[in-house]
């Protein structure tokens, strides 16, 4: 009698067991709507955003190409040595990596200036890439007639973190660039993420600053974070139950471990 008594409370335990580990389960499986993007929007509905890329500001420690091109061959020469170096093929060569651009672009210096050939230094520190490029545009009229300047800033570099598929440093070549595209740089987010809480942190003169944006709702692209500023910061946090997703298969080892030795113990009683 004893024999049968242990025994079902030996089955009651398993079964309690069983029922745990699935709640547990459910419990850490998540909606479909906080995978979601935009899970807010419906059919053919119209976004707009209220806000629009905010001009970025020139930076000491900011990389820069500024080309000065004049009808005169000889004249280009001596304002862009960069470009006509024996040790490179041309401006892809000279620009088209991080490496190359640190070597041939100008480095704005801790004073908020570059210091170009011929035209000495030059401060665009807190100015546009447009304002920078009228700025050097002026003080090239001083040497040259009819030579267009152009400058792009070459350091636009944004880091994504924590749960991507590619984290990394990237670099854009564009005025702006969205949130969204940083994570497709990233090769999107993995199983282990969530896209309620993206952390964006942003350094300015006055330190850094971070804003919180819901890739789940339509309304983040109104956030101050969506259009990204040069040496932004993306992070990706894991959801709360990455922990217990990752251990699963331990726990399941156990429980399937724990099944066996009570049947084998409810035989050798039997």
């Amino acid at each position: 009698m004893n024999i049968v008594i242990n025994k079902n409370k030996n089955i009651k335990k398993l079964y309690i067991l069983y029922v745990l580990l699935t709640l547990i389960t459910i419990v850490s499986c998540r909606q479909k709507k906080e995978l979601t993007y935009f899970n807010n929007l419906t059919d053919q509905e119209q976004l707009s955003t209220t806000l629009k890329g905010e001009l970025y500001k020139i930076q000491p420690n900011d990389i820069l190409y500024v080309d000065i091109q004049s009808l005169n061959p000889e004249i280009n020469t001596l304002f862009n040595p960069s470009k006509n170096s024996g040790f490179s093929g041309g401006t892809e060569q000279n620009f088209g990596t991080p490496a190359s651009q640190f070597l041939n672009g100008y480095t704005v210096d801790l004073n908020g200036e570059v210091n170009l050939p011929i035209l000495g230094k030059v401060a665009v520190k807190s100015l546009t890439v447009e304002e920078a490029e009228k700025k050097i545009q002026t003080a090239s009229d001083m040497f040259l007639k009819d030579a267009p300047v152009k400058v792009k800033l070459l350091s636009f570099k944004i880091t994504v973190m924590g749960e991507v598929k590619k984290p990394g440093v990237y670099y854009n070549y564009n005025n702006f660039m969205t949130v969204l595209e940083a994570l497709s740089m990233a090769n999107g987010e993995t199983d282990y993420s969530t896209i309620k809480n993206v952390m964006v942190i942003r350094s300015s003169d006055e330190g850094s600053k971070a804003y919180r944006i819901d890739l789940t709702k339509k309304d983040f692209i109104n956030s101050q974070a969506y259009f990204l500023q040069p040496n932004d910061v993306v992070y990706i946090e894991p959801d709360r139950y990455k922990s217990l997703k990752i251990n699963m298969p331990v726990y399941t080892l156990i429980m399937s471990t724990i099944s066996t030795l009570v049947l084998i113990w409810n035989v050798a009683q039997n």
